[in-house]
């Protein structure tokens, strides 16, 4: 053993307690208060303080830095996650309330579609390529994007109430 693994060992024997408790009364946890104590230890040996006559007021330093950034950390995550808590709690209320409602009025919506829009719609919703809603519907390939964009034009009209049932039943396909 060195002379300085010497010296770091008396320190860390006749330190340790005392740091740790400081350490303890400011996060509030002994398990945390060692760990921080440890980190300032493996400090001291990679980046040890310039003047070697104050090495033990410097350890108490960093113990006390360390302590008061573990905190500072930990109300910081905690006012997130309790924010986050909050919003995900009141989204998903919100949400469940309104993912409800929304698929009642989109079922209602494709309700006044034609038969042909409906299919085609849920055929594309359900993952089918345009080949597979092109055989489904009895029309070309080509067609099908203009078949697709027309629906969704007409139930938006619809979902919007912005036109009558029969209007947008009477609109070409």
């Amino acid at each position: 053993m060195t002379q300085v693994e010497g010296s770091i060992q008396r320190l860390y024997e006749t330190e340790f307690s005392a740091l740790v408790r400081h350490a303890a009364y400011i996060v509030g946890s002994r398990d945390i208060a060692e760990e921080l104590v440890q980190e300032a230890f493996i400090r001291l040996m990679t980046k040890p303080p310039r003047d070697q006559g104050r090495v033990a007021a410097w350890l108490r330093t960093v113990v006390n830095n360390l302590a008061l950034d573990y905190v500072r950390r930990a109300k910081v995550e905690e006012r997130v996650t309790e924010r986050m808590t909050l919003t995900e709690r009141v989204a998903s209320v919100e949400e469940l309330t309104m993912t409800q409602f929304d698929r009642e009025r989109v079922q209602e919506s494709l309700k006044q579609l034609s038969s042909r829009d409906q299919q085609a719609l849920w055929l594309r919703h359900s993952g089918y390529s345009y080949r597979e809603i092109a055989e489904r519907l009895h029309c070309p390939p080509e067609q099908v994007g203009v078949i697709l964009i027309r629906a969704l034009k007409k139930l938006k009209h619809v979902y919007q109430g912005e036109t009558s049932a029969s209007r947008v039943r009477g609109l070409n396909a």
